[in-house]
Order: C-alpha cells, then structure tokens, then sequence
C-alpha cells in the first residue's frame, strides 16, 4: 500500500463546486431566519412572562444556528485540508476565508443568545435548563458565566468578532501561506518544508545538518514577516484581554487556562512539576549524543533515529499494521476503527509539493468523519506520527453521536488520546521484540518524547509569556524574539544542547496560531495525564477500556479537574498525580540509558 490521499468527493467534488455556492446561499437564507427569531429574545433583566415560549425560541435559535455552524465548519475543514497537500491551491484558500468569513458572520449574530446566558438571574438560568435539549448546552453557559465580568457590551462583542476575520485570522492565514510556498534548499535541491522536515530524521548526521540549516536559511528570509505576524497576533490578544479586564485583573495565560478549561493553579503545577524533572529530559539528551558519539549535540541531532537501528524504509501498510495491532491489543473496535480510516480513504500521507508540515488530526461536522494528515516517509517517527494523529481521531469518533456543541474540546484534553496512542504503539513494540537494536530503538523514541515535552514545550511556554510581556510594552523586534528563544532554550535544555535555534519562534507554526495562545502546556499536560491514564490502564485490565471511552467522551462537558476528579478520583492541582506519571518517564529514560 502506498502512502494514501484523502477520498473526499462525497463531501464536495472541489472547492469551486457549484453545490457549495448552494449551500452558502441557503445558509444566507438560514441566518436571515435566524435574526427573526433572535428578535424575539427578550431581555434576561427584565421578568420572563411565559419561560415555556423561551424555552421553545431558544431551541429553535440553537437549531438554526447549528445548521449555518455545520456548514461553516466544513467548508473550512475542506479548505484548510487541501491547502495543507498544496499551498498554492487558490480555489481552497477562497473557500477558506468563506467559511471563516461565515463562522464570524454566525457568531456576532449569536452574540446576543450567548449575553443572555451570561446575564440571565441564575433562577432563570436553572429552570430554562430544565429542558433535556437545553440541558446539553449547560457546562458551556456554567463556563461562560463564571467569566461574567469579562464581557463586554453586544456591540463591542460583535465588532470584535466582525474584525477578527481579517484582522486577527488574517495574520494567521498568512503564516500558513508562508509555510505553503517556502521551499527550503537542502544540498542544492529545492523541497517543501514537510519534506526537509523529515530529513531531521535522517540517521546520516551531515544530511540532517544540511537539512536543519537550509530551513533555517529559508525562515531567515521571512524573519522579519513572521515578526510582523507575531505582533499582529498578540498585539491583538493583549488589547482584548485590557478591554476585558477593566473590571479587574486578567492577562493573557488566565484567558488561555479559560480556553483550556483549566485552572492557574492546575497549570502552576504542572509546569513546577516540569521545572523539578527536566533533569531526566537532559538526560535523555545525553544518552542519545553518548549512544551517536557526538560531542557537541546539536538542535539537528534532536530526532536523529538510534544508532545500528534497523535499517531501510517501512511501507505504510506495515506501519498501520503496526499501530492497528497495538491498538486492538488495547480495544479491539479501536484497532478496527485504524484500519477504516486507511480504507475508507481518511488519511493523506503521500509526500507531494507545496506541502505544510507537520501533521494534525480534524474531522467533519456533517458527517461526522475524522480526517488525518502527516508526510509518510517510511520512518519510525513517521509510524509514532500515525499512532498519535490516529489516537486523535479515535477520539473525535467516539464523540460523533453527541451533540455538536459538545464534540468540541479544549487542547489540554485533546492531547491525551493522542499521546496514550503513541504510548500504545511503543509499549507493543518493546514488548514483541528482544533484540537489543530494537529495543534500543523504541527506547530511544521515549527519550526523544521525554526530552521534548520536558524541555521543548516547556521551553516553548517560557518563550511565549516573555513575548506577551514584552508585547504590552512595545514592538518586538526579530533580533529581540531571536534573544528571548535562546534564552528560553537555555533555561530548559542547559548545556544538553551545543547551541540553540534561535529562529524557533518562526519555524513552529504553533505560535502564529490565531485562535489562542499558548499553544504548548496542553502537550504536556496531555503527555503527564496519559502516563497517568497508563497507569491506571495497568492496575484496571480490561476493565479500563470502557472506563476510558467514557473519559474520552466527557472531554467536552467538563472541565481538566472535573473530569479527573469523576472518573480518576485524583486532584490534579496536587502535585501527586504528575508525580506517579513522571515515574514512568523515570523509568524510561533509565531503560534507554541501559540500553546505550
């Protein structure tokens, strides 16, 4: 089996497909519909005569609006998915900014349901949630209301959502283009970005170093544009949160726990936890450059395979027998679920031009169908990959029954599947195999993970909350970006690394994401808890599969604490929980420094 692409005809033929014009046109009719019927809500400070009609109105509201909300989702669930294969294709990125464009459209004219849940007396609030259909939207409109204070009037909210389009999205979209057509020269040949990515990989030193160094020479070029996207973005978000805030104190990371559906205090310990162990991320560094005979461990050393490893190209066909195996030896409709992604046709892993990199998991709205992408080159990283996007998609497939609202979950939680996949995958792996390359291999994969998010995510934090400091003070320069990464590495890597990537905050998409902020803690916490999850996997047997499906399908309607709470027992804003998780990241660095 070659690498395979999306098979996405019967969502829509092409971008330019003339029944998507049809289907933004009924949904220009919808929203018309939809303003009628938001015309007749009334205002929660006043007394409610017939709460039964409100009840009947704000049904009807939601179903309108989630009608328009499934087409705007996928249309840019589409779009965005065939940018990633081409950044040139015009036509997707058209689309794109349609659906974008529509998704703004639909929440400002939501903006005034959204402040009556907010603003509604709370007596109100429970008897209108009395309603089964209602009641789905509850921990939503509980974790809007505990931020009262922060919204703003309804017409600052919808200008805000208006201007966001083109103003703070914009911004983004743009660094995706810049990933799109940048065409890094590696020895002379120009590739994409994808491509000389997984040249980091490479087991012969000096091709990773001339791969590494020509993507440093391409970003270096747009240093100074992804300087201008980076302000943009986070110009944008500290002013919002200063307007938000007049009523009290509130900066960026408190609006970023919000999103995440986290607490400070939860984040405060985690990160403390990480501060206390990154000894075993320079650890594993250290094994890694003893094992390669390498003196001075460079940033292009860092995903560099074991040595004497097994050597040659897998296919994907072995590589998804690889995870499907791993998988049904943990849940068997799991692995089944695998298999069908590869059959049905909702992986795209073949290497073309023009590629993004990096890989991702993104589903459908209507129907609800998962979608994978990442560049299959035949490595074992390629196979972790696959493992971990996969894990994601078993997550959005076990959510496609429930309501709209709540298929939707914050980061901390989403990596959890992910990262209890890949853990899967290399567990079966050390087990099925007692050759000491083999071994020495996959344990060289866990110390590659335990470096990078005990070092690198953390790292990465560090790095963006010196740069929304620095923000409210002014412009942030390249040269100053370039100084606060290096000093960010240094903080976490230590002398493990011979030198720094200066150039970081340009070549990880991760920071220019407009959506939110802080797009790294969430890796972290989802690698910790699913060692936890693993854990307790161990001690349970196959009692543990039904209770995890269960966990997994809560992400979306409760928060980090609650959900642990419910169905571990465990606190996790105490340090115990990352304690026992951080054991097993002990163990396996211990294990990779026996086998070296």
């Amino acid at each position: 089996m070659k690498p395979p692409v999306w098979q996405d005809d019967h969502i829509y033929a092409a971008p330019d497909d003339t029944a998507i014009d049809a289907a933004f046109s009924q949904a220009a009719r919808a929203l018309t519909g939809l303003d009628a019927l938001l015309a007749d809500l009334p205002d929660p400070a006043h007394p409610i005569p017939d709460p039964n009609a409100l009840r009947h109105l704000l049904r009807a509201i939601r179903r309108q609006a989630n009608g328009v909300k499934t087409l705007a989702w996928n249309s840019q669930t589409y779009g965005y998915n065939r940018l990633s294969r081409d950044g040139r294709d015009e036509a997707a990125r058209v689309l794109l900014s349609r659906g974008q464009q529509l998704q703004a459209t639909l929440a400002q004219r939501c903006k005034p349901v959204a402040l009556f849940w907010v603003r509604a007396p709370e007596a109100l609030v429970r008897t209108l949630l009395q309603d089964p259909e209602l009641f789905e939207l509850a921990y939503l409109i509980h974790h809007d209301r505990a931020q009262q204070d922060q919204w703003l009037s309804l017409e600052s909210e919808q200008l805000i959502e208006g201007l966001a389009v083109d103003g703070l999205q914009g911004w983004g979209d743009l660094y995706d283009n810049l990933v799109g057509r940048l065409m890094p020269v590696v020895e002379g040949v120009p590739m994409g970005l994808a491509q000389a990515d997984n040249l980091l990989a490479h087991p012969d030193r000096a091709r990773r170093a001339a791969a590494w160094h020509a993507i440093q020479t391409a970003w270096a070029a747009e240093q100074e544009t992804v300087a201008a996207i980076l302000n943009a973005i986070n110009g944008w978000r500290n002013e919002i949160v200063r307007q938000r805030g007049r009523g009290g104190r509130l900066d960026a990371l408190a609006v970023s726990c919000h999103q995440e559906h986290l607490t400070g205090a939860t984040l405060e310990t985690l990160m403390a936890a990480a501060d206390e162990h990154k000894a075993l991320g320079r650890r594993a560094l250290r094994a890694m450059a003893c094992a390669r005979q390498i003196t001075d461990f460079a940033p292009w050393d860092l995903y560099a395979p074991a040595p004497l490893a097994v050597q040659g190209r897998m296919s994907f066909e072995q590589a998804l027998n690889l995870v499907v195996e791993a998988f049904a030896a943990f849940d068997p409709e799991m692995g089944a679920f695998a298999r069908m992604m590869a059959d049905r046709g909702w992986i795209d892993a073949a290497p073309s031009d023009h590629r993004r990199s990096g890989a991702y998991s993104t589903e459908y709205a209507d129907p609800p169908e998962p979608r994978v992408f990442l560049t299959f080159e035949g490595t074992m990283d390629n196979v972790i990959t696959l493992a971990h996007e996969l894990g994601h998609a078993w997550h959005s497939w076990l959510l496609r029954d429930l309501p709209l609202e709540q298929r939707e979950y914050p980061r901390t939680l989403a990596e959890t599947a992910s990262l209890f996949a890949e853990t899967l995958v290399r567990d079966a792996l050390l087990a099925a195999t007692d050759k000491v390359e083999q071994r020495r291999a996959i344990a060289w994969l866990d110390g590659e993970r335990a470096a990078s998010l005990l070092l690198d995510i953390p790292a990465r934090f560090t790095f963006e909350r010196a740069l929304v400091a620095a923000r409210e003070q002014g412009y942030v320069g390249a040269g100053q970006l370039r100084e606060m990464m290096k000093s960010a590495q240094q903080q976490w890597y230590g002398d493990a690394l011979s030198q720094y990537d200066e150039l970081f905050w340009a070549s990880k998409g991760h920071f220019s994401i407009a959506e939110s902020g802080f797009y790294n803690y969430p890796y972290l916490f989802g690698y910790l808890f699913s060692l936890g999850l693993y854990a307790q996997q161990a001690r349970a047997g196959r009692a543990f599969v039904p209770a995890y499906r269960a966990l997994l399908q809560d992400t979306g309607r409760m928060s980090a604490e609650a959900l642990v709470e419910k169905h571990l027992g465990v606190d996790i804003r105490a340090p115990g929980f990352w304690q026992e998780s951080l054991r097993y990241v002990e163990e396996a660095v211990e294990r990779l420094e026996r086998l070296v």
